[in-house]
């Protein structure tokens, strides 16, 4: 098995989705928010509208702040208001300062030296 090497392409494709990271919003008064936030601010973001809900894709990382999404909504939101509204994600979600944050990263930036 050590001497497995993958097709052309694959090892590139494989290390170009592990750059990706997602996040699946039931549909609500929140996520349609969140759908805002996400297409003011990371137009580079591709959002896929699956009728019942929406996920959310992107290279790298997702960021949601709760007083951005306050403002848009017109009330207050707390990360576990707002974490109601997900069914599922993927890539490392950390949640500090108001803010729900999705990297692909292993060790997020602020952790590091």
């Amino acid at each position: 098995m050590a001497d497995y090497q993958p097709r052309a392409g694959v090892k590139e494709r494989m290390e170009a989705d592990r750059d990706m990271v997602g996040i699946s919003l039931q549909g609500s008064e929140e996520t349609t928010a969140a759908l805002t936030l996400v297409e003011q601010e990371m137009p580079d973001a591709t959002i896929a509208d699956n009728d019942c809900f929406y996920k959310i894709e992107r290279r790298g990382k997702l960021v949601f702040d709760m007083e951005k999404l306050g403002d848009i909504l017109g009330r207050d939101i707390s990360v576990p208001d707002f974490l109601v509204n997900m069914s599922t994600y993927y890539g490392r979600m950390e949640v500090s300062d108001g803010k729900l944050q999705i990297h692909s990263e292993i060790l997020p930036e602020r952790f590091r030296d």
